[in-house]
């Protein structure tokens, strides 16, 4: 018998592992009667919430959560846009990709040029556009809204694979595909775009303050599961898997450009009345170019737990500054920048503030 196993038989050893034992497995009877007791105490507070005439427990959230306040922001806007025809809500006018494309010319961001805009995919004339073009619709709540085409004989394809499509099918297309609304407008590509789309930026900013940046790359238009991410802070550290079940992509490049496009969704989330806003921007060549502002982005219960409540504190505090600022006399309107608002004029990317533009 070897010499550890002899002092191991010890009287007090011996005592000691076997009270060791003991101790291990009345901590997991413990924990076993615990869980049993939690599980009860949650059927009984279930059963009682159910009982003819008794009061439903409070509602009373600990932790802020960024689902919960886009969710209902989602839900009032279900009440206030049957009764809000002309837009004068300002969030509401935020779902207007041409509004938003004013609003960011104002401030000497570039956008794309918009080459003409019609109040019906079919008064489109197809054979007066250009070789390549985007089609859009000035509402829409998903990509389905949005085709990159060019030209291909006497039909068209898709710029990221040889997909035909018709004007025929472009109308069916835009009839039949829900959330979509006129005008619908065509504007130039975006420069610097070939066969492969470029990366969407994607800038989570609250009211001033940027949180989040997700770069999403696209290989083939409108194909979900072709979707990989990255996400990173302002300054541009990598965050990791920010968001479940969304294919994690390290290799996708950091943008040249990034601390203007934060620069950029700062001052653009500043100059409108909400809490909130994404900026989708693209780097080109030459700069950096505004693709969208939404304020009620898709997909926020897919953050993880830890995001989850970050973003949702992070409204909650933008959302007390800008009331505040109400207080203060801020207007309930977006306040545009001084510069030119024609979507139809030619511009070029930026990589720096214009000298006039008011961002401060």
């Amino acid at each position: 018998m070897g010499l550890r196993a002899s002092v191991r038989r010890l009287p007090p050893i011996a005592w000691r592992d076997a009270r060791l034992l003991e101790l291990r497995d009345r901590n997991q009877a413990l924990r076993s009667e615990v869980g049993r007791l939690e599980e009860e105490a949650r059927e009984l507070r279930e059963a009682v919430a159910q009982r003819p005439g008794q009061p439903a427990p409070k509602y009373s959230p600990k932790e802020p959560s960024w689902h919960v306040r886009i969710m209902e922001q989602a839900r009032v806007g279900r009440f206030t846009a049957p009764a809000d025809r002309q837009a004068e809500i300002p969030r509401r006018r935020l779902l207007e990709k041409l509004h938003n494309y004013e609003l960011a010319r104002s401030y000497g961001v570039a956008t794309p040029r918009v080459i003409g805009s019609w109040a019906s995919v079919a008064d489109v004339p197809w054979e007066d556009l250009p070789e390549r073009f985007v089609i859009k619709s000035n509402r829409g709540y998903n990509s389905k809204g949005v085709l990159p085409l060019r030209r291909q004989g006497d039909t068209f394809a898709f710029l990221d694979s040889e997909r035909e499509i018709s004007s025929e099918e472009i109308v069916e297309h835009y009839a039949t595909t829900a959330n979509v609304r006129a005008p619908f407008f065509v504007e130039e590509v975006l420069p610097g775009t070939g066969a492969v789309l470029p990366d969407d930026i994607k800038i989570y900013a609250f009211y001033g303050e940027v949180a989040l940046v997700m770069l999403r790359r696209v290989t083939e238009h409108a194909k979900i599961s072709s979707l990989s991410f990255r996400f990173l802070d302002a300054e541009g550290a990598d965050l990791g898997q920010v968001r479940q079940k969304h294919q994690y992509d390290p290799d996708i490049a950091v943008p040249k450009d990034l601390a203007h496009m934060v620069d950029v969704a700062r001052v653009l989330s500043a100059a409108v009345p909400v809490p909130f806003v994404r900026a989708d921007l693209y780097q080109v060549p030459d700069g950096v170019m505004l693709g969208e502002i939404t304020p009620l982005p898709g997909g926020s219960e897919g953050f993880t737990r830890e995001y989850d409540r970050l973003l949702g504190r992070l409204y909650d505090e933008a959302e007390g500054r800008l009331h505040l600022d109400f207080a203060r006399g801020r207007p309930y309107a977006v306040n545009f920048g001084p510069h030119s608002r024609d979507v139809t004029a030619p511009m070029s990317a930026i990589s720096t503030w214009p000298e006039t533009s008011q961002t401060e």
